[in-house]
């Protein structure tokens, strides 16, 4: 089995790497492909290629042989219309020239393609689910939809098995990241691991989609393994993202790290995040009837996170045993 992870270096794709790196069997091959990798990330058995995808040969030389699976990752976030060639190049041509590989790769890869949420856009309806329209209202949304529709009509005429996953926010991604405009909901949980204070520029009933870096490899993972036969026509899916309000997530970090938290986070709304980040609940009954799954409970979610987190995860209270595990 030889697979392809494109965006292999990045925060999720990292987390994935290793996740199909401990699945990993006899004879099974992974490729990563990223503009960069850090050292200490560089797993043994795995076939690095640095570079970017829109880059003159990259896609040619990757492959040089076909693959029997494909997760694209790659992409440039919080890219608009400023810089609207950087984000065509890497969100969208490069997307259309690595499924034009596959297709003439001749082998009929399972295609993973990590979609967004940013394809929907307000007004939003009082429920979001799986019939609602996605109209988004930037260059990122519209070209990860374009994506979508691409990759749906590639699978209809035999080319690839393609399965497109609408991600929410993934959380927790390394300290000082600002390559999201949600970078906030990462800048939290720093704040409460070291006792600083700060502000949300939501409301505490405001509520936001977010899934934990751990779930999102999981269900990358699985989208893998799903059998064709199981897949409907439709081939783009919301995950089911936790829909999380302000006050519960800060109620959730006091517990793991401390009472004083609740002192420290207080919340200065900003119109235009809540506009774009203030979202109703969220049914995603196709994906969850594929198998996918998302973070039940604030507070499983929290403890998704700090599961993937070191950093985090040491600055925080252990939980006290529950009965159940007591009389483990």
């Amino acid at each position: 089995m030889r697979t392809l992870i494109t965006g292999a270096g990045g925060f999720v794709g990292s987390e994935l790497l290793g996740l199909l790196s401990s699945r990993a069997a006899a004879g099974d091959e992974l490729v990563a492909a990223d503009i960069g990798f850090a050292q200490d990330d560089r797993r043994p058995g795995v076939v690095y290629h640095v570079g970017g995808l829109q880059e003159d040969g990259m896609i040619e030389h990757l492959f040089e042989r076909p693959f029997d699976r494909i997760v694209h990752l790659a992409t440039v976030a919080g890219v608009g219309s400023e810089n609207f060639d950087l984000g065509k190049a890497t969100n969208l041509d490069a997307t259309m020239a690595l499924l034009e590989a596959a297709r003439r790769s001749g082998v009929r890869p399972r295609f993973v393609y990590s979609s967004s949420v940013g394809i929907f856009a307000p007004p939003l309806p009082s429920v979001v689910d799986d019939t609602t329209l996605p109209v988004p209202t930037n260059s990122y949304g519209a070209h990860k939809l374009v994506a979508e529709l691409l990759l749906t009509d590639y699978t209809r005429a035999g080319f690839i098995d393609g399965l497109a996953l609408r991600f929410p926010g993934v959380i927790a991604r390394p300290q000082g990241s600002t390559t999201m405009l949600s970078a906030f909901l990462n800048d939290v949980f720093y704040a409460a691991a070291a006792g600083r204070s700060f502000l949300l520029p939501l409301a505490p009933d405001d509520a936001t989609w977010v899934m934990s870096l751990k779930l999102v490899a999981r269900n990358l993972a699985h989208a893998l393994e799903v059998p064709s036969a199981e897949l409907p026509p439709r081939r783009y899916w919301s995950l089911p993202a936790l829909h999380l309000t302000m006050a519960n997530l800060v109620r959730a970090l006091a517990e793991r790290f401390g009472s004083r938290v609740s002192e420290l986070i207080g919340f200065d709304p900003n119109p235009g995040l809540q506009q774009r980040f203030v979202f109703p609940p969220l049914v995603a009954t196709g994906a969850e009837t594929l198998g996918f799954l998302g973070d039940k409970t604030t507070q499983a979610f929290v403890e998704n996170v700090l599961s993937t987190n070191a950093t985090l995860a040491a600055a925080s209270t252990p939980l006290k045993p529950t009965e159940s595990e007591t009389r483990l």
